[in-house]
C-alpha cells in the first residue's frame, strides 16, 4: 500500500516550525511525529518513527521563494485533500502557498494567511540551472506577495470546473456541436464558477458557437433541434434584451441570441479574496442587474485587489474601506463618502471623485492621473507619493493633506484650498490655475518651513509651475460642516 504524495509553493521561504505545526494540524498527528528537513538532508531524519515527512527548499530568486514536497505513510488512513493542507500551511506560515489546480499545468490555487483562496498563473522561468525560477505573471486578485503580476481574469479557472452538459453528452457524434452552448448556460446558472467571473471575450465565443450551430441546424437530427430547443429557453430565461448595447451587436443584422446578454454581468468586475467582501460586492452587481437605484454600503470591507474598472459606485458609502491594489480604471465615485478609506498602491486613473468626501483616507502610492476631483474634499488625507498627473482639483480642498513626494505635473488648480505639506520631491511641473495656502514645506531634515503668497507662488514657478496664491474665501477648520 502506498502512501500519499503532496507538492506545494510557496510565497515566502518556508521555516521548519511553522511547517511541523501545519502538518501536525491537518494530518491530524503529534508534532514528535512529523519529520521536516532541508532538501536533501540524510542525518538526524525521523525515519522510523514519522507519519508525516516533509523535505523543504528556500529559492533564492524568483516570485516564490519555497518548495515543499509533503509525504503521508500508508500509517495515515484518512490523508487529507491538499487544499487542507495548503490551508494549514499558509495559516501557520503567514505566507501564501500555491497548489496544483485543474487540468492545466501553469494555472495554481493560492491560499492566504486570512483562510482566503484566489487563483494565480505562473511560469517557470528556467534561469537558474540548480534552482527553479518562478514568475507568478497574473492573479485574478490583487496580492501583495506579488505586486508584479497583472490582476485579470483567468479563463483557464473556467474552463477547469467541468460544465454539466448532459443534453450534449447524450447526443453522440454531435456533441462538440452543442457543448459550448449548454456549457455557457449551465455556468450561468451554476453562478459562473470557480470565481463568479467570466469574460466578455469568452461569452463572445459561445455566442459564436452558437452562430455555427445555427448555420448547421437545418442538416441536423430532431434529437440535436430538440435539445437546442430546451438550451435556448434556458438561456433566454437566464438573459435579458438589451438591444446588442452591452456587446455592441446590431439588432438589425444579428440572430436574437447576440441581442441579449447574462442579467448579471460576470466581467462587471473582479471580486476580492475576501469572502465577505466579495459576497457583499456580489449582491451590489446582482441588484445592479435588477435596476435599483442609489448607491451602496461597502463601508470597512476588505475590497483589496478588486478590479472596480468602470463601475458606477457613485452616491455610495465607502467609510474605511480597504481598496488597497484596487484597479478603479473610470470608476464612478461622484458623491460618495470615502472617509479614512485605504486607497495604497491603487490605480484609480481617469477615476471620478467629483465632490468625494476623502478626509482622512490613505492615497499612499495612488494612482490619480486624469482623475476628476473637483470639489472633492481631502481634508488630513495622507497622499505621500501619489500621482496626480493631469488630474482635476478645482475647487477642491487639501487642507492638511499630506503631498511628499507626490506628482501634479500638469494637474489644473481652480481657487483650491492647498494648506498641504510638500517637500523638495513634490513635483508640480505644469500644475496650473490658482491655489489658496499656506502651505508647509518640510526640509530633508524634516523641519517643517511654512510657504505663503509670493514665497509659495516663487516655490512653485522655480518647479515649472505657473500657478497663482490667491486670497482665501474660506478657510475649512477641523469641525467644519
Amino acid at each position: 500500500m502506498n502512501g500519499t504524495a503532496y507538492g506545494f509553493l510557496t510565497a515566502a521561504a518556508p521555516g521548519p516550525d511553522a511547517l511541523t505545526r501545519a502538518l501536525a494540524e491537518a494530518f491530524a498527528v503529534p508534532q514528535a511525529r512529523v519529520d521536516v528537513a532541508p532538501d536533501g538532508t540524510v542525518d538526524g531524519r525521523n525515519w522510523d518513527t514519522a507519519l508525516v515527512t516533509c523535505e523543504y527548499e528556500v529559492l533564492r530568486a524568483g516570485d516564490l521563494r519555497g518548495m515543499v514536497q509533503v509525504y503521508a505513510t500508508p500509517a495515515v488512513t484518512a490523508p487529507p485533500a491538499p487544499e487542507e493542507v495548503a490551508a494549514a500551511l499558509a495559516r501557520e506560515s503567514g505566507t501564501s502557498v500555491l497548489v496544483e489546480w485543474g487540468t492545466v499545468p501553469w494555472v495554481r490555487k493560492v491560499f492566504l494567511p486570512q483562510g482566503w483562496t484566489t487563483y494565480a498563473a505562473i511560469e517557470d522561468l528556467d534561469i537558474a540551472q540548480d534552482q527553479p525560477w518562478f514568475r507568478v505573471y497574473a492573479t485574478q486578485t490583487g496580492l501583495a506577495a506579488f505586486p508584479e503580476a497583472e490582476v485579470e481574469g483567468l479563463p483557464a479557472t473556467v474552463h477547469g470546473v467541468p460544465a454539466h452538459t448532459p443534453l450534449a453528452d447524450a447526443l453522440g457524434e454531435h456533441r462538440d456541436l452543442l457543448h459550448p452552448w449548454e456549457a455557457l448556460i449551465s455556468r450561468m446558472a451554476a453562478g459562473w464558477p470557480p470565481a463568479r467571473w467570466y469574460g466578455a471575450d469568452l461569452y463572445r465565443a459561445d455566442l459564436e458557437a452558437r452562430d455555427r450551430l445555427e448555420a448547421a441546424l437545418p442538416t441536423l437530427p430532431d434529437a440535436v433541434r430538440t435539445a437546442l430547443t430546451t438550451l435556448d429557453a434556458r438561456f433566454h430565461e437566464l438573459t435579458i434584451d438589451d438591444a446588442g448595447e452591452e456587446l455592441g451587436a446590431d439588432p438589425s443584422v444579428t440572430p436574437w441570441y447576440r441581442h441579449r446578454r447574462p442579467a448579471v454581468l460576470p466581467w462587471r468586475v473582479l471580486l476580492p479574496a475576501d469572502p465577505e467582501a466579495a459576497d457583499w460586492l456580489w449582491k451590489w452587481v446582482e441588484e445592479g442587474a435588477e435596476g435599483k437605484p442609489g448607491g451602496v454600503d461597502l463601508s470597512s470591507l476588505d475590497l483589496s485587489g478588486a478590479d472596480l474598472s468602470g463601475a458606477d459606485l457613485s452616491s455610495s458609502l465607502l467609510c474605511a474601506v480597504d481598496l488597497t491594489r484596487t484597479r478603479l480604471h473610470g470608476t464612478d465615485f461622484h458623491r460618495s463618502n470615502l472617509q479614512s478609506a485605504d486607497l495604497t498602491g491603487a490605480d484609480a486613473t481617469g477615476a471620478c471623485f467629483v465632490r468625494a468626501d476623502l478626509d482622512g483616507a490613505v492615497l499612499r502610492g495612488t494612482t490619480l492621473d486624469g482623475a476628476d476631483l473637483t470639489r472633492a474634499d481631502l481634508y488630513g488625507a495622507d497622499a505621500r507619493g501619489a500621482t496626480l498627473r493631469g488630474a482635476c482639483l478645482l475647487g477642491a480642498t487639501l487642507i492638511d493633506t499630506d503631498l511628499r513626494g507626490a506628482d501634479l505635473t500638469g494637474a489644473r488648480l481652480g481657487e483650491t484650498s492647498f494648506r498641504v505639506t510638500l517637500d523638495d520631491t513634490t513635483r508640480v511641473t505644469g500644475l496650473t490655475g490658482t491655489l489658496t495656502g499656506p502651505t508647509t514645506l518640510t526640509t530633508p531634515a524634516g523641519t517643517p518651513h511654512p510657504l505663503t503668497g509670493p514665497a509659495l507662488e516663487h516655490w512653485l514657478r522655480t518647479r515649472g509651475s505657473n500657478a497663482r496664491v490667491v486670497p482665501p474665501r474660506h478657510h475649512r477648520q477641523a469641525g467644519d460642516p
